[in-house]
Formats: structure tokens, sequence, C-alpha cells
């Protein structure tokens, strides 16, 4: 499975909305797409749920 389609573990900051009417509460731990991980860290709404190397 190449980097880009791996599912990436992130912890939401805030509620968000991944499917259309289905709201996702903060706190949540979600497996979605490196893109969308990316965006959502960027926008302040995620942070990083993996662990640190060695864990």
């Amino acid at each position: 499975m190449s980097e880009a389609k791996k599912p990436v573990p992130v912890r939401l900051v805030y509620d968000v909305w991944l499917c259309d009417d289905e709201r996702t509460p903060a706190g949540a731990v979600v497996s979605v797409s490196l893109e969308e991980a990316k965006a959502l860290i960027a926008a302040a709404k995620a942070e990083r749920a993996d662990p640190l190397p060695g864990e």
C-alpha cells in the first residue's frame, strides 16, 4: 500500500463533519487519508495520534 493511500490516525481537536450529515466529536481518533490528515492538522482541527518511534 502506498504512503498516500495508507490511513493516518488523527485525534480531533474540534467537532468535524467527515461525512455529509454525520458529526464526529472532538477527542475522537479517526483514520483518514494522508491529504485529509494534513488539511485537518493545518486547519488546527486535529493533531497527530500515531505513536512516536520506539513506543
